[in-house]
């Protein structure tokens, strides 16, 4: 019995345990670096952008370390649809400001990263400036940002613990009292 609750409750954080980062949505190559952009939600929704990049020197594929990011995100589009409120720790960044990205925001020390605010849907484009020895590389990344999902869709594992506990009680009565 504890075998199969250990297994079910490992099968339901598995999308909690796949690495930080993201998925990628764009890689590009100039003055030598390989730059990649990574992404988190997928689709990319308005809101804050979990973004991470990994520079790379394309020579010789390795991570260009001690290279200084910058990240900012743009709107470039018409709005299809109406500005989404932000976090507090999110909304001191206005749309278009450069944001230093760090190692210390992801856990993978091969990228850097920073929270950028998309306020609504449409179409953006995040730029990544990239300092790397006495030179500044930029890349351009389009993005086309869906609208939130409500809140009903981000709210309801919690909402669902209720009921969730109630019935496994019940369930619990019931083998008891089969047993007996």
């Amino acid at each position: 019995m504890m075998v199969r609750a250990a297994i079910f409750f490992l099968l339901a954080a598995v999308p909690v345990l796949f690495a930080d980062g993201g998925l990628p949505v764009g890689q590009v190559e100039a003055d030598g670096l390989r730059v990649t952009l990574f992404a988190s939600p997928i689709p990319v929704r308005a809101g804050p952008l979990d973004a991470s990049v990994l520079v790379q020197e394309i020579s010789s594929n390795r991570p260009a370390t001690g290279a200084e990011v910058r990240l900012s995100a743009r709107q470039v589009g018409l709005s299809t649809g109406r500005p989404v409120r932000m976090p507090a720790w999110c909304s001191s960044v206005t749309p278009g400001t450069a944001v230093p990205a760090t190692a210390a925001h992801s856990a993978n020390k091969l990228l850097v990263g920073a929270y950028l605010p998309l306020s609504e849907p449409g179409r953006w484009e995040v730029t990544v400036e990239v300092g790397y020895r006495g030179g500044v590389t930029r890349a351009v990344f389009p993005l086309d940002v869906a609208a939130p999902p409500p809140p009903v869709a981000m709210w309801w594992p919690l909402l669902a613990m209720g009921p969730l506990g109630v019935a496994l009680y019940a369930w619990r009565a019931r083998i008891l009292r089969r047993r007996a």
